[in-house]
């Protein structure tokens, strides 16, 4: 009886020690793939903080852009306007268009 006792006794530990080592293992496992899941969402978290940043300066280009554009515009409108009427006709330009042209070439 001694001998089936100590046999179960030898067997319940072995199973214990070999549930601790996978439970170990499986533990370690999980604890590592943390520490990778956290390193990459800092990696993440960095990258959108630059994106957004990113994103606020081209904001503000297309902001700068678009006024130029409509401050161009606005010149291109003016000396369109400015240009003078050729008031001879078509066989040949008039004087203030002439002046015109000299002044601007």
């Amino acid at each position: 009886m001694k001998v089936n006792l100590t046999r179960i006794l030898f067997l319940i530990i072995f199973i214990l020690s070999i549930a601790m080592i996978i439970f170990i293992g499986l533990w370690r496992y999980k604890a590592i793939k943390l520490d990778n899941t956290c390193k990459l969402l800092s990696e993440v978290e960095a990258n959108i903080e630059i994106l957004k940043q990113d994103n606020e300066r081209l904001l503000e280009y297309n902001q700068l852009k678009d006024e130029e554009i409509k401050n161009i515009e606005k010149e291109y409108m003016e000396q369109l306007n400015n240009i003078p009427v050729d008031t001879c006709g078509d066989a040949k330009p008039s004087k203030e268009l002439l002046n015109y042209l000299k002044r601007n070439a």
